[in-house]
């Protein structure tokens, strides 16, 4: 039980910063339940944040009496435990009650003063007074209504009269029209036949805006002896229609200003009524969600006092009981007990304190003695992650030659995974082999072979270590980058060496030809076929050994890429176009995932590394089989391989790779095609690499397919990757 309160203890701090997190969000809640229920207006549907709200402070209060009820639990339990189970109650009751006595008078008040006002707001002098204010608007827009229709009959006498003026004289007639309008404050008069059509406008009228065509209905209401007044309020102003007895088929049209104020009396009057009509048949629902919500606001701000009280109480009687369950851990053997000081500086401070000083010395000797087993553990962690983070994969076997311990990179070079448990022989037995040959060999503890397995050929570096029970460490990493780096430095060399060796001859031999053939092509005649044959024969060679020189050449003197910015898909697009016209008996065509791709990089070096391989895909038709009835194609694909990368497919159904070459024909002096000189993946190669880029050759899926596929990655921001050998190469050649 002595655990159990000391695990309670130290999640103390926690569940403070929860609980008064959890007190703010609760006054928060109480104080915008009361700031929404004083806004929101009573002839209205409750609101969706009232009822979320409500239900809210519900979720709240459970919570909060949860809480109050867990805290009394465990105030009850730590008293219990430190053989003290009166002063934390105590404490605790004393402020309950001085939180709980306040707020319960004062909710009673509040409960009759909301019940109260409720009452009076929907009380009958309220709804004589709302009802008269609006009746009263109503009134003064039925009098002007009155009036106006009484003007209208007056003015239609006197229209009536000057029947004949309107007949023979018409703008006399419009003239004693606008007399009339103006007598009676009338802004428009006009005289319209049965179809709506104004056939006469009395001439003081300045706007037209006063006439609206009356409708069917209107007509036929004037026709059965009617005045019709039209109050248009949203055109501002009210239209009288009536029939003239002594004009056939005609009807006098008069229009009137609106009194806007009056209007909106009217209309706020009306909306007033309707809304305390609909508050008061909702008054019940209203005072039970008032009631509702002011029993939870009341019952949040009590729970929460309550809470409070008891953590206050807490803060007092917790050190003390912290104390005395601590020396009850040390008497029952406990050593390294410490107990949390209090934030405030007095004696209980001062007597934790010197209880600290006293339970740390005698954990200080039990600790010297973990902490020896602690180095040692330390250093087994330190190595396994060594070996688990080395670049380098390391094996260790057992006599029988079962894995007993792999790193990460000894599964990723071995391309396996979970070696231990398994024979060598069985991932990879020419690592067997080499690895017994060093091991039986005592002058020779390193070698270099090379693996070929999904993944191609990987050349490997070597070390085997004998251990002291009879087995083998064996160490090993890749060194495929390193050796075709010397490989490629050693061949450009040799390029340039021949290049510089062969160049100088070449001249002389083909000058001396054509001198040959100048001197003596005449005296010989034309007859002489041999003599013309052996210098074309010598010139033809001299052109071929100067291509192959200047492949050498170009080899052992890669230019230094200039980057700039460029659409990829255009260059090749541009490629394809050429080489389409070049072999017009195949099919050469491109697609894009987009209309344009810019990349920064060489220009001129990724096109003719471009040509070289799509030239190369145009030729290889040529050697299929003659049974193939298919047309030759070659496919060159773009696509973004991501945000920062291009991909570029270029595919053919030819007779694809050798099997034996796909490995090496990107090394150089290594070509598939007779006659080649092996030079041009190789210089593919290096220009890719030269922009940051991958180049991989394969063979289509599945393998009863003939073609060859050549992917090349590239990046859309350059990396120049040309090493400094290789710029002093260039420098020296």
């Amino acid at each position: 039980m002595a655990g159990i309160l000391r695990t309670q203890i130290k999640k103390t701090s926690g569940a403070t910063w929860f609980q008064a997190i959890f007190g703010i969000a609760t006054m928060l809640s109480a104080v915008a339940t009361f700031i929404v229920l004083s806004r929101a207006a009573p002839a209205a549907e409750t609101p969706r944040t009232v009822q979320l709200l409500l239900y809210a402070n519900a979720l709240l209060i459970i919570i909060l009496g949860w809480l109050v009820v867990d805290g009394y639990l465990k105030l009850r339990n730590r008293s219990a435990e430190a053989g003290d189970g009166q002063l934390g109650r105590r404490l605790m009751l004393v402020f309950g009650l001085f939180a709980m006595v306040p707020s319960g008078l004062v909710s009673l008040f509040l409960w009759a003063s909301i019940t109260q006002g409720i009452d009076t707001w929907f009380g009958q002098r309220v709804v004589i007074l709302v009802e008269e204010t609006a009746s009263l608007a109503r009134e003064n827009v039925v009098e002007f209504s009155n009036v106006f229709e009484d003007d209208a009959r007056l003015m239609s006498v006197d229209v009536n009269n000057a029947a004949d003026g309107y007949l023979t004289d018409r703008e006399r007639f419009e003239s004693y029209l606008g007399i009339q309008a103006y007598l009676r404050n009338i802004s428009a008069a006009f005289i319209i036949d049965g179809s709506g059509n104004v056939t006469a406008v009395a001439d003081n009228i300045a706007e037209t805006g006063f006439f609206r065509r009356p409708n069917a209905q209107t007509f036929q209401a004037v026709d059965q002896g009617e005045v019709v007044v039209s109050l248009q309020e949203d055109a501002g102003f009210a239209s009288a229609l009536i029939g003239l007895d002594d004009i056939d088929g005609a009807y006098l049209y008069l229009a009137k200003p609106l009194d806007p104020i009056a209007f909106s009396r009217l209309r706020r009057a009306d909306n007033a009524l309707a809304d305390y009509r609909i508050a008061k048949e909702r008054s019940d629902q209203l005072k039970f969600l008032l009631v509702v919500a002011y029993f939870e606001i009341v019952a949040l701000l009590l729970l929460l006092s309550v809470r409070v009280a008891q953590e206050v109480a807490a803060r007092i009687t917790v050190p003390i009981q912290r104390l005395a369950v601590a020396a009850r851990e040390v008497s029952e053997g406990v050593r390294n007990v410490q107990v949390s000081l209090p934030p405030n500086i007095d004696e209980v401070r001062t007597l934790s304190q010197s209880f600290n000083s006293m339970t740390k010395q005698l954990d200080e000797r039990r600790a010297d003695l973990i902490t020896a087993r602690e180095i040692s553990e330390s250093r087994r962690l330190f190595v396994e992650t060594l070996l688990a983070e080395l670049s380098a994969g390391v094996i260790c076997l057992d006599k029988e030659g079962m894995i007993t311990l792999a790193n990460r990179s000894a599964e990723n070079l071995l391309g396996r995974d979970q070696l231990v448990g398994q024979y060598l022989i069985d991932v990879a037995p020419e690592l067997t082999a080499k690895s017994l040959e060093i091991s039986e060999n005592d002058d020779v503890q390193e070698a270099q072979l090379e693996l070929i397995g999904g993944q191609g050929s990987q050349f490997i570096q070597l070390k085997v270590v004998k251990d002291s029970i009879g087995g083998l460490v064996l160490t090993f990493d890749d060194a495929t980058r390193l050796i075709n780096a010397q490989r490629l430095l050693a061949w450009r060399d040799v390029a340039r060496r021949i290049a510089h060796e062969i160049r100088n001859p070449l001249t002389p031999i083909q000058l001396s030809a054509e001198r040959l053939r100048r001197r003596y092509g005449d005296k010989l005649g034309e007859g002489d076929s041999v003599f013309n044959r052996c210098l074309d024969t010598i010139m033809r060679q001299v052109s071929d050994i100067g291509r192959m020189v200047q492949e050498f050449s170009d080899f052992a003197r890669m230019p230094k890429p200039n980057p700039v910015k460029f659409d990829i898909v255009k260059l090749i697009g541009d490629i394809c176009f050429a080489q389409q016209v070049v072999n017009p008996d195949y099919q050469i065509s491109l697609a894009s995932d987009a209309d344009t791709i810019d990349v920064s990089g060489d220009e001129r070096l990724l096109g003719q590394a471009f040509t070289n391989v799509i030239k190369n895909a145009a030729e290889a038709l040529a050697s299929r089989s003659p049974t193939d009835e298919s047309q030759g194609q070659v496919q060159v694909a773009i696509t973004r391989a991501s945000e920062t990368m291009v991909q570029i497919v270029i595919s053919d159904n030819g007779p694809g790779f050798p099997a034996d070459l796909k490995e090496r024909l990107l090394e150089p002096y290594v070509s598939a095609r007779e006659g080649g000189t092996g030079l041009g993946l190789a210089i593919v190669s290096r220009v890719i690499m030269d922009h940051g880029g991958q180049i991989e050759l394969s063979t289509p899926e599945p393998a009863s397919r003939n073609g060859a596929i050549v992917k090349i990655i590239l990046p859309v921001q350059m990396k120049i990757q040309a090493s400094n050998n290789d710029q002093k190469l260039e420098t020296t050649s």
